[in-house]
């Protein structure tokens, strides 16, 4: 008689995996520490690379026209916290739906890490934004890091890893993820546009993001492993 196997949570097989990577995570983990105590120890000293904040403005300013400003404008809105908020929750609740509590749990948490940073970073930092004039929409908190930029890396980041994973068609995975990254590039790369952000504050956004996303799809898999779901 076969001896009965219980099978796995259906989250846990979609991204397991993702834990494996403990020592390239570590690697990618140090080095985007680094850079980011770098950049904020610049920024908060005015000094070394914060001297091409103004020339990459300059150059943005000088080339703004139509349709490129609606464009950037429209971008710009779909990564907004409201929006990443609306689709970290329906991605979230679609997975708890589903019966993958675990990958929902991540979903949220990540998201919700990322809203955290950016309202504990900024006051901390306390740079100011780009002269008024320069600015194409109003934005009142302060500018380091740029939370559009930090806040779509996590949360585009951590949908694409979670639910492409369930996609069968490679091509449809390698074009949405392809679309994931051009969209959280595009993201910041508008507030630049905009004149809402330094480029500076666009950078740390990318980088704080995916330091923050990395951590996450690393130390969750390894602690929710250690707290199995009762059947």
């Amino acid at each position: 008689m076969p001896i009965a196997t219980r099978r796995p949570p259906p989250d846990a097989v979609a991204w397991s995996a993702l834990g494996r990577q403990l020592p390239r995570a570590a690697g990618l983990i140090a080095s985007l520490t680094v850079l980011i105590i770098a950049l904020t120890w610049q920024v908060g000293a005015d000094a070394g690379v914060t001297a091409i904040d103004q020339t990459i403005l300059d150059w943005m300013i000088a080339h703004r026209g139509e349709p490129l400003t609606t464009v950037t404008e429209v971008i710009t809105g779909l990564g907004d916290t409201l929006s990443m908020a609306v689709l970290a929750m329906i991605v979230a609740i679609g997975f708890a739906v589903r019966g993958t509590p675990r990958t929902a749990a991540l979903v949220a948490m990540t998201s919700f890490g990322a809203a955290v940073l950016v309202g504990v970073i900024k006051p901390l930092v306390g740079r100011q934004r780009p002269p008024e004039l320069t600015r194409l929409a109003v934005e009142p908190s302060l500018s380091y890091p740029s939370g559009h930029t930090l806040g779509t890396t996590v949360v585009v980041g951590i949908v694409a890893l979670t639910v492409l994973p369930h996609v069968r068609r490679r091509w449809i995975r390698r074009t949405a993820a392809v679309a994931a990254v051009a969209f959280a590039i595009a993201v910041g790369l508008s507030r630049v546009y905009l004149g809402v952000h330094w480029s500076t504050d666009v950078a740390a956004g990318w980088s704080i993001g995916l330091l923050w996303l990395t951590v996450c799809v690393t130390v969750f898999p390894w602690v929710s492993q250690r707290f199995p779901e009762r059947g």
